[in-house]
């Protein structure tokens, strides 16, 4: 097995198993996500626990651009293209982090189920990358 199957390999599983969890905790615990995302909205500066989790998929997607090359596989490019279009897209939003809040306070009664439905896709998208793990464990 090469290095980038391996890479990936552990990259989709420990990717799968985090948003399996997390997504599962933020499902069922939907009000206490509510209170820190309304907390989070107070104040001036974007939450640091998003910068962090956003400063580490990064750190991971981006070895993974140069290894999706090493050898040639499009499921490993297209999967990491997505992960840097997520991270693009999310980082957006800490940029705009002064309407963000605002739009956070504003629709107090809808975020309860934004964060439930955010759960769901969480749970289904770590399904799928473990699947990914599983794809590249039989080709290699």
């Amino acid at each position: 097995m090469s290095f980038s199957a391996k890479w990936f390999l552990v990259y989709y599983a420990a990717l799968g198993f985090i948003l399996i969890l997390s997504g599962g905790y933020i499902a069922f615990q939907k009000n206490q996500i509510k209170q820190w995302f309304l907390s989070a909205s107070e104040q001036e500066q974007p939450p640091v626990l998003l910068i962090r989790i956003l400063k580490y998929l990064a750190l991971f997607t981006l070895p993974g651009l140069i290894l999706s090359f090493l050898p040639f596989s499009w499921i490993e490019l297209l999967f990491t293209a997505w992960s840097l279009i997520l991270l693009y897209l999310a980082s957006i939003q800490l940029v705009r982090w002064a309407q963000s809040r605002i739009i956070i306070q504003q629709n107090e009664e809808r975020l309860t189920y934004l964060i439930r439905t955010s759960g769901a896709i969480m749970l289904s998208v770590g399904f799928a990358i473990l699947l990914l793990a599983y794809f590249v464990a039989q080709r290699s």
